[in-house]
Protein backbone atom coordinates (compact mmCIF):
# COMPACT_ATOMS: atom_id res chain seq x y z
CA UNK A 1 0.00 0.00 0.00
CA UNK A 2 1.46 3.44 -1.01
CA UNK A 3 2.17 6.05 1.76
CA UNK A 4 0.33 9.35 2.12
CA UNK A 5 1.71 12.07 0.73
CA UNK A 6 3.34 14.31 3.00
CA UNK A 7 1.64 17.91 3.46
CA UNK A 8 3.93 20.64 2.70
CA UNK A 9 3.52 23.67 4.72
CA UNK A 10 2.27 26.94 3.19
CA UNK A 11 5.12 29.16 2.43
CA UNK A 12 4.86 33.26 3.57
CA UNK A 13 5.15 34.10 -0.04
CA UNK A 14 4.56 33.15 -3.52
CA UNK A 15 4.63 34.40 -6.28
CA UNK A 16 5.21 33.54 -10.39
CA UNK A 17 7.84 35.27 -12.44
CA UNK A 18 7.18 36.32 -16.04
CA UNK A 19 8.21 32.60 -17.84
CA UNK A 20 5.92 30.71 -15.43
CA UNK A 21 8.52 30.01 -12.53
CA UNK A 22 6.85 29.49 -9.64
CA UNK A 23 9.12 31.34 -6.85
CA UNK A 24 8.32 30.47 -3.02
CA UNK A 25 9.42 32.22 0.15
CA UNK A 26 10.28 30.48 3.59
CA UNK A 27 11.33 30.53 6.47
CA UNK A 28 12.62 28.23 9.51
CA UNK A 29 8.91 28.57 10.65
CA UNK A 30 7.64 26.97 7.36
CA UNK A 31 10.29 24.78 5.36
CA UNK A 32 9.40 21.74 3.51
CA UNK A 33 9.25 18.62 5.16
CA UNK A 34 10.34 15.26 3.77
CA UNK A 35 12.58 12.11 3.75
CA UNK A 36 16.49 13.27 4.68
CA UNK A 37 15.38 17.23 4.41
CA UNK A 38 15.56 17.71 8.20
CA UNK A 39 19.01 16.95 7.91
CA UNK A 40 19.82 19.40 5.22
CA UNK A 41 18.64 22.06 6.69
CA UNK A 42 20.65 21.24 10.20
CA UNK A 43 23.75 20.87 7.85
CA UNK A 44 22.94 24.18 6.04
CA UNK A 45 22.55 26.15 9.67
CA UNK A 46 25.75 24.97 10.47
CA UNK A 47 27.62 26.66 7.12
CA UNK A 48 25.81 29.51 7.37
CA UNK A 49 27.34 30.15 11.51
CA UNK A 50 30.45 28.94 10.18
CA UNK A 51 30.67 31.33 7.16
CA UNK A 52 29.57 34.15 8.95
CA UNK A 53 32.57 34.04 11.25
CA UNK A 54 34.94 33.12 9.00
CA UNK A 55 33.75 35.56 6.11
CA UNK A 56 35.19 38.57 7.56
CA UNK A 57 38.93 36.86 7.73
CA UNK A 58 38.93 36.48 3.93
CA UNK A 59 36.54 39.10 2.09
CA UNK A 60 36.34 43.04 2.30
CA UNK A 61 34.51 45.49 0.45
CA UNK A 62 37.47 45.49 -2.17
CA UNK A 63 37.58 41.66 -2.53
CA UNK A 64 40.12 39.01 -1.24
CA UNK A 65 41.74 40.32 1.88
CA UNK A 66 45.36 39.60 2.50
CA UNK A 67 46.05 37.87 5.38
CA UNK A 68 49.15 38.82 7.62
CA UNK A 69 50.49 35.15 8.80
CA UNK A 70 49.85 31.84 7.07
CA UNK A 71 49.18 30.68 10.84
CA UNK A 72 46.02 32.86 10.37
CA UNK A 73 44.42 30.86 7.65
CA UNK A 74 41.84 28.75 8.80
CA UNK A 75 41.30 27.25 5.19
CA UNK A 76 44.63 26.31 4.46
CA UNK A 77 44.03 22.81 5.09
CA UNK A 78 40.93 20.34 6.55
CA UNK A 79 42.68 19.69 9.51
CA UNK A 80 43.53 23.17 10.33
CA UNK A 81 39.77 23.91 9.64
CA UNK A 82 38.90 21.14 11.91
CA UNK A 83 40.68 21.94 14.74
CA UNK A 84 39.43 25.62 14.47
CA UNK A 85 35.48 24.23 14.28
CA UNK A 86 36.19 22.09 17.26
CA UNK A 87 37.79 25.23 19.04
CA UNK A 88 34.81 27.47 18.05
CA UNK A 89 32.22 24.69 19.85
CA UNK A 90 30.25 24.30 16.82
CA UNK A 91 27.74 21.03 17.45
CA UNK A 92 29.54 17.85 16.93
CA UNK A 93 29.80 16.51 13.53
CA UNK A 94 31.87 13.53 12.35
CA UNK A 95 35.42 14.39 11.95
CA UNK A 96 35.44 13.35 7.98
CA UNK A 97 31.97 15.36 6.89
CA UNK A 98 33.64 18.71 8.57
CA UNK A 99 36.76 17.90 6.49
CA UNK A 100 35.31 16.71 3.31
CA UNK A 101 32.02 18.64 2.70
CA UNK A 102 32.23 21.13 4.66
CA UNK A 103 34.98 22.23 4.48
CA UNK A 104 34.94 21.93 1.01
CA UNK A 105 31.30 23.97 0.56
CA UNK A 106 33.16 26.94 3.09
CA UNK A 107 35.78 27.15 0.46
CA UNK A 108 33.66 27.46 -2.83
CA UNK A 109 31.67 30.47 -0.89
CA UNK A 110 33.90 32.11 -0.17
CA UNK A 111 35.65 31.83 -3.47
CA UNK A 112 32.30 32.97 -5.06
CA UNK A 113 31.73 36.24 -2.98
CA UNK A 114 35.17 36.89 -3.49
CA UNK A 115 34.74 37.00 -7.03
CA UNK A 116 31.41 38.30 -7.17
CA UNK A 117 32.93 41.63 -5.52
CA UNK A 118 35.94 41.40 -7.55
CA UNK A 119 33.84 41.14 -10.76
CA UNK A 120 31.85 44.60 -9.90
CA UNK A 121 35.01 46.52 -9.36
CA UNK A 122 35.50 46.75 -13.10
Amino acid sequence: MPRKKTIQPNPIESFSLEDGTIVEVRDETCLETGKGLYKRHEYEAIRDAVLEQIFSTYVDKKGKKTLGHRDNDILKSGYTFDKWYVLNRFPDRDESQIRKKLYKDIKTNIKVYIDAIESNKI
